[in-house]
């Protein structure tokens, strides 16, 4: 399950990177980082850039359908683009899956049923 937080979180950051040169990473530390953590492995983050990108996301546990819990995600990160428009992309990961939603990103196509 970390790994499945981990990789959310690289994905969250890969798509904040703004298009151009893959190799130019903007190095800005954040303004204001704020982060919480309980024994359980639950937690809430957000963080702030000087560029006035913003990230938050928490992870809380929920019954499973197994009887167990399972760590859900829930998270958004918004930017500005080059073109002056503010971009939000919010995403959830759970049981049911991994789902990004934002009015930016392309309609995911339904697929045939088996």
């Amino acid at each position: 399950m970390k790994t499945f937080i981990i990789l959310s979180c690289v994905v969250a950051a890969a798509l904040a990177l703004p298009a151009g040169d893959p190799h130019h990473l903007r190095a800005l530390p954040a303004l204001n980082h704020e982060e919480i953590h309980d024994e359980y492995g639950q937690y809430a983050l957000r963080y702030i850039t000087a560029e006035n990108t913003v990230v938050s996301e928490r992870g809380r546990l929920v019954p499973g359908n197994n009887g167990g819990l399972v760590l859900v995600i829930e998270g958004q990160y918004q930017f500005l683009g080059d073109d002056g428009q503010v971009y939000v992309t919010s995403y959830h990961g759970g049981p049911d899956g991994f789902h990004v939603d934002g009015s930016h990103l392309p309609q995911q196509v339904p697929l045939p049923a088996i």
